[in-house]
């Protein structure tokens, strides 16, 4: 191993885990995102049951008391007690508890494990404040620099008819649509095919910090503008506008897990033979995540 003598030292993630050793968790910042893992071989007592352990389910509790199914772990495979997950749809800037639970080969479930962490959010004052994540393509995911953040509109939903005799009319009505806002975001020159191939990635997750009261939202870009914001060639950015109009969380059971710029294809283009992966990791989870779990 090669060290420069003027590079600064590397911070190693914290590593949380659950009072019983099984859980694990990484906050992954630069991704704004959460690795997970889970080892029922590990731990003080570990699970005697682990070689019977074929999948585990993972939940996430926000500060609402509201339980989500983490994608990826809706369920995942954790054959013979060992697996990995990756959530990046955790809100930021607030604690949240995940809780995984193992399911054996007959669909009988396991022991709960549980532990909290807290993905940070971009800090105030900081220049890149919105999160744009990509839910089927993680590594396309980009932070980027609100300039316009437009009304929240809020359509109604309501039937109204004259009543026959009466000077009042009947109205017949549902709660409101989503709230939808008109967003302009700065991107600097090197973000820009990253943002374009974000426009046509699907459903994307808007993300900010909490004190900006605005909820995170999943959402398909529809219509899309960009300009540039100096004469073409010399710009120092390009301003893209969009609207969030949002949609219900896509449902994660049975979805594959994802890591943000990892795949196998990414392991065949970087690895000449098997032999090579294998010498380079030293278990599967550590594979599976690039060395993060």
């Amino acid at each position: 191993m090669i060290v420069l003598p003027g590079a600064p030292p590397v911070t190693v993630p914290d590593r949380v885990t659950s009072p019983d050793g099984w859980l694990a968790a990484i906050v992954d910042e630069p991704w704004a995102g959460v690795v997970l893992s889970v080892d029922y071989t590990a731990g003080s007592s570990p699970l005697s049951t682990a070689a019977s352990v074929r999948r585990v389910r993972i939940v996430r509790t926000g500060p609402d008391g509201v339980q989500v199914a983490v994608r990826g772990a809706a369920p995942g495979w954790a054959v013979e007690g060992v697996g990995t997950a990756y959530d990046h749809e955790a809100p930021l800037g607030v604690p949240v508890m995940y809780s995984a639970q193992p399911e054996y080969a007959d669909g009988t479930l396991g022991p709960v494990s549980s532990l909290a962490v807290e993905v940070p959010a971009p800090a105030v004052g900081a220049v890149r404040d919105l999160w744009l994540k990509s839910l089927d393509e993680p590594g396309l995911s980009a932070r980027v620099h609100i300039t316009t953040w437009g009304a929240r509109e809020s359509a109604a939903r309501q039937d109204v008819a004259a009543r026959a005799g009466s000077p009042f009319a009947m109205v017949g009505y549902d709660a409101h649509a989503a709230a939808t806002v008109q967003v302009v975001v700065d991107v600097p020159p090197e973000q820009v095919e990253q943002v374009r191939r974000l426009m046509d990635a699907g459903v994307l997750l808007a993300q900010t910090r909490p004190g900006y009261q605005q909820p995170d939202s999943f959402f398909v870009p529809g219509d899309w503008t960009e300009d540039t914001t100096g004469k073409l060639g010399s710009t120092g950015g390009y301003a893209v506008g969009f609207t969030i109009a949002p949609i219900e969380r896509p449902d994660p059971e049975g979805q594959p897990m994802r890591l943000p710029g990892w795949s196998w294809d990414t392991v065949a283009a970087s690895f000449e033979s098997w032999t090579a992966v294998a010498s380079s990791y030293s278990s599967w989870a550590a594979l599976a995540t690039n060395g993060r779990a």
